[in-house]
């Protein structure tokens, strides 16, 4: 199989047809995945172009030498009828005209295979995309679930997680929950699962698809997280260059990432987001950005094709206008969201009280 201790030999074969048609669809298929490798066989071909048409160039150049020589020599000695020395230098010519034109057709083969490469690169560099975990492979019936946990009652273990995950992070003490709408968007039923595997019913309390973002309410009326919130959601803007780490459900245990923002602007200039450099993986959308003091300045929503690293968060503020909006509705039942920063400056020590007000949210259609 190709790789880039031999991607040389594979770039030769293909400039020379010599690869048969599953080993084409596999170079096609290897190069699809491995954008690094893309790249590589791409510059390994166009080398084997300008070889190919130096050779060729070459070739008629040491032709040309030799019917000069031919000439000179002939010219010198005994005279030789011009149509013949016409004739041995137009052989020489067609001779090598169709190796020269076959490097000149694979050269223009080789221009249209790196644009068609380049292209489909730059069109996966544009791509964006949502960090919803899709779990339907595990799929058992979503009704039995639901009937079982209505007999245990919230707060039990369920074996089935779901069609969907994401992450999300408490507001307020007494359950409720922000997260990513495309994570709960046309939901049937979802679910809350703490940091100790314990499930709770939530409902879609409000939601924004423009910002991509929903508030959450455990229905479970005896629900408290425990202590008060140990942090705050940021009011202001966090600068180009801030350090910020997350915490989120990737996979079943809480995953913890570091990184910073990297752009003040998030996918296609969007100016309510941020652009990121940090980890994130399917199950992280709704994942609180948080800064070194543990405030939650952003929530991931998304990030760009094949890359490691570059995420998208919308602002903590869309967030907080959510909240502000619900509020101006429900005047009788406010939210009232925490004022003062109680988290030591140790990392450590942070994610081990944070780890406790984020969840996966499991999501059933």
């Amino acid at each position: 199989m190709i790789h880039l201790l031999n991607i040389e030999e594979w770039a030769e074969r293909y400039k020379d047809g010599d690869l048969s048609t599953a080993e084409i669809k596999a170079l096609h298929t290897a190069l699809d995945e491995d954008k690094v490798l893309n790249a590589s066989f791409q510059q390994a071909l166009q080398l084997q172009v300008l070889l190919s048409e130096k050779k060729s160039a070459a070739a008629i150049r040491e032709s040309l030498k030799r019917a000069a020589a031919e000439h000179k020599k002939l010219a010198a000695g005994t005279p030789a009828p011009a149509m013949q020395i016409k004739t041995s230098f137009s052989a020489r010519l067609r001779r090598y005209w169709k190796p020269l034109s076959a490097a000149a057709v694979i050269a223009l083969f080789s221009s249209l295979l790196t644009y068609t490469f380049t292209r489909d690169n730059r069109q996966d560099q544009n791509q964006y995309t949502q960090l919803q975990k899709d779990i339907a492979s595990l799929k058992h019936s979503q009704n039995q679930i639901i009937s079982n946990m209505n007999k245990k009652g919230s707060g039990t273990h369920i074996d089935y997680p779901g069609d969907y995950s994401g992450s999300g992070f408490a507001i307020t003490n007494d359950g409720l929950v922000a997260t990513n709408y495309h994570v709960v968007e046309g939901a049937d039923s979802v679910f809350v699962q703490l940091n100790d595997g314990s499930y709770y019913r939530a409902n879609i309390l409000t939601a924004n698809p423009q910002s991509d973002l929903a508030i959450l309410k455990i229905t479970d009326k005896d629900f408290v997280f425990g202590k008060a919130l140990p942090y705050m959601i940021s009011k202001n803007p966090s600068a180009l260059g801030q350090k910020i780490f997350s915490i989120g459900y990737p996979q079943d245990n809480v995953v913890y990432n570091e990184g910073y923002i990297s752009s003040e602007h998030g996918y296609n200039g969007d100016t309510a987001s941020y652009q990121l450099e940090i980890t994130a993986n399917p199950g992280q959308s709704g994942a609180p950005i948080l800064d070194n003091n543990g405030n939650i300045v952003g929530i991931i929503t998304g990030k760009k094709t094949n890359t490691n690293g570059t995420t998208y968060a919308v602002h903590a503020n869309e967030l907080l206008a959510m909240i502000n909006n619900l509020n101006n509705l429900t005047k009788d039942q406010k939210i009232n969201l925490n004022t003062k920063n109680r988290l030591s400056s140790s990392r450590p020590d942070q994610i081990k009280v944070l780890r406790d007000y984020v969840c996966a949210v499991r999501v059933y259609k």
